[in-house]
């Protein structure tokens, strides 16, 4: 198996992430509302005013994105429902309504197979942890896919072995490449998804060999923040 692979498998999302199918897009208008208010129903019974804050949001989206909607919150509540027996634990309401519906709306917006698969979890993480963070909805509606696949290819800091043990204290836009380790197999060049995990502390910096690499090289590993990220946005 090769290292993406293996990073994949950690991850949980590059395996298990599929397109919207088609027939989701050619429902028909009463079949989505009738199935969106059997979903909302037992989420908003006990949380006051939820019910109708979603209800609105959803009659504003246009069609398309009320029928992707339907479809990502009905897999997000049969996986929280999968977890919460896992876990042995009761579902919850969502602690956060606002980030609540915003999952709702983003994800009724996204198409690419691995984001929607994020957001997708994003959405069942609320019904089953009330640890869930808001912050991760206002991240992820950051990312591009590219971000999603550079992320789920890094190591753990106790999983990189071949470093030069010290951090990185200069300027990241001297940075021109990056490695997940320190093969010359996995060097990468420096973009813009770099300086936006980096920003989000998602990732940190380790020094590589500098009889092998130039200082504008650098290892990119996964911080805990990181790893809690990937955790509420995957399976």
């Amino acid at each position: 198996m090769s290292e993406d692979n293996k990073s994949l498998d950690l991850a949980g999302l590059g395996q298990v992430a599929k397109a919207i199918p088609p027939e989701v897009y050619t429902q028909t208008t009463s079949t989505v509302l009738n199935t969106f208010d059997k979903l909302v129903a037992p989420i908003t019974e006990t949380t006051d005013g939820l019910g109708r804050y979603i209800k609105q949001k959803f009659d504003n989206m246009v069609e398309v994105e009320k029928a992707v909607a339907t479809y990502t919150l009905e897999n997000a509540v049969q996986k929280a429902k999968n977890k919460s027996v896992r876990l042995n634990k009761p579902l919850v309401a969502p602690c956060h309504n606002k980030s609540f519906v915003k999952t709702i709306e983003e994800s009724s917006k996204e198409t690419d197979p691995i984001l929607h698969e994020m957001w997708e979890n994003l959405l069942a993480e609320q019904l089953v942890d009330n640890a869930f963070h808001p912050h991760f909805v206002e991240i992820l509606s950051h990312f591009s896919p590219r971000e999603a696949w550079l992320l789920m290819k890094l190591r753990t800091k106790d999983q990189v072995t071949d470093h030069k043990g010290g951090y990185i204290s200069y300027d990241e836009d001297s940075f021109t490449h990056w490695l997940s380790n320190g093969s010359s197999a996995d060097l990468q060049p420096w973009n813009y998804s770099c300086t936006l995990l980096d920003e989000f502390r998602f990732v940190g910096l380790l020094a590589p060999d500098k009889n092998k690499y130039s200082e504008s090289t650098v290892i990119l590993y996964l911080t805990v923040a990181g790893q809690e990220f990937l955790k509420s946005v995957s399976p």
